[in-house]
């Protein structure tokens, strides 16, 4: 991210110092065309430019600051239209007294104006350079927040489907199905319909993670209902080592968020929480909706052990698709909460879904 910062600056010097000098060489040409030129004129008129060059880029500096790249049409083309004319008085007001006490350019009586007049013509033209050099600087952003927009997007699909991968390499693993299916053998006889149960399951919870990867967002209340079949499957294995405890608020079950975001926080917990405590432990699971924003978040016994081979994988595929799909907007962090608790949360906003 830095280096593409620092690659854009120096393209945005490169442009701007290579359009401001093929102005200055179309401006004097046109000078010497109509008046004749001498040093004078080519000094003034260097001037002039550079003024020209100053003003722009403290205009740049205004946009980002106040950042005209996110208003609408007619408002941006309003504030362009307005600041023109003011640069552009600035302009004047600076160069042609500042030219004309320097250098005291003789300009023949054929071509003399009375000083408003000149001004005002001037003024004119200068509107109209800092129109057409917004014009470029939009037009070239637009492009670059295109393709900008572009590689994210395919960032993004890359993010999910590794995170398909992820799921599927925990659900459809030998150890995960072989697993499942010895423990819903064993119920056939003991408890028919609770097999059953196991088996449908099962065949959501696989059938889940080979369709969500055409979806960028799914509903907190669909990947629940997944979450749920996942913990079903792993309370047969893990018996009363593991117990689990889910609190939805109504009003968070309708909102988006990125799918098996939920699923492989709560995969990551059971891996390297529950299953490295011979006594077990339990599950937390909570949604809410809270000063516009949805915060989920998935507590486990245990606690975060740094360097272990395997660990993180599924919760950094979670940040990065997050990170993706609101930006800045978001936050998600990973962290013991006590001597025995982890946390795993992350918060987004919900206007934004």
């Amino acid at each position: 991210m830095l280096d593409g910062q620092l690659n854009k600056n120096k393209l945005y010097w490169i442009l701007q110092i290579f359009g401001w000098g093929l102005f200055y060489a179309g401006y004097t040409g046109i000078a010497v065309a109509f008046i004749g030129g001498d040093w004078q004129i080519f000094a003034g008129y260097g001037n002039t430019i550079l003024v020209g060059f100053f003003l722009t880029h403290m205009f740049r500096k205004w946009i980002n600051q106040h950042r005209w790249l996110s208003l609408g049409l007619a408002k941006l083309t309003l504030n362009i239209i307005l600041s023109a004319m003011l640069i552009a008085a600035v302009w004047v007001i600076i160069v042609l007294p500042l030219n004309d006490f320097l250098f005291n350019v003789e300009t023949p009586p054929e071509h003399k104006l009375s000083v408003l007049t000149t001004y005002v013509v001037v003024w004119v033209q200068f509107m109209f350079v800092i129109i057409g050099w917004a014009l470029i600087y939009f037009v070239f952003q637009f492009f670059m927040n295109f393709k900008k927009s572009e590689v994210e997007k395919w960032r993004l699909e890359a993010a999910v489907k590794d995170a398909e991968l992820i799921a599927l390499k925990s659900q459809i693993n030998p150890h995960f199905i072989f697993n499942s299916l010895n423990n819903i053998r064993a119920l056939v006889v003991e408890d028919p319909g609770k097999a059953r149960d196991m088996i449908t399951h099962l065949s959501d919870l696989l059938r889940y993670s080979v369709q969500f990867n055409n979806k960028e967002k799914v509903c907190v209340v669909d990947e629940i209902e997944i979450v749920k079949n996942y913990l079903n499957l792993e309370s047969i294995q893990y018996e009363d080592r593991l117990k689990y405890f889910i609190d939805i608020e109504p009003a968070s079950l309708e909102q988006k968020i990125p799918p098996m975001a939920i699923q492989i926080l709560v995969e990551n917990a059971i891996k390297h929480g529950i299953s490295e405590l011979p006594a077990g432990g339990e599950i937390r699971i909570s949604s809410q909706c809270l000063n516009d924003t949805l915060i989920v978040e998935v507590r486990n016994t245990g606690s975060l052990q740094s360097g272990i081979k395997g660990t993180g994988i599924g919760v950094k595929n979670v940040s990065e698709r997050l990170g993706l799909l609101f930006g800045k907007l978001t936050s998600f962090t990973l962290e013991n909460t006590n001597d025995n608790m982890v946390s795993a949360k992350f918060i987004i906003p919900i206007n934004s879904l």
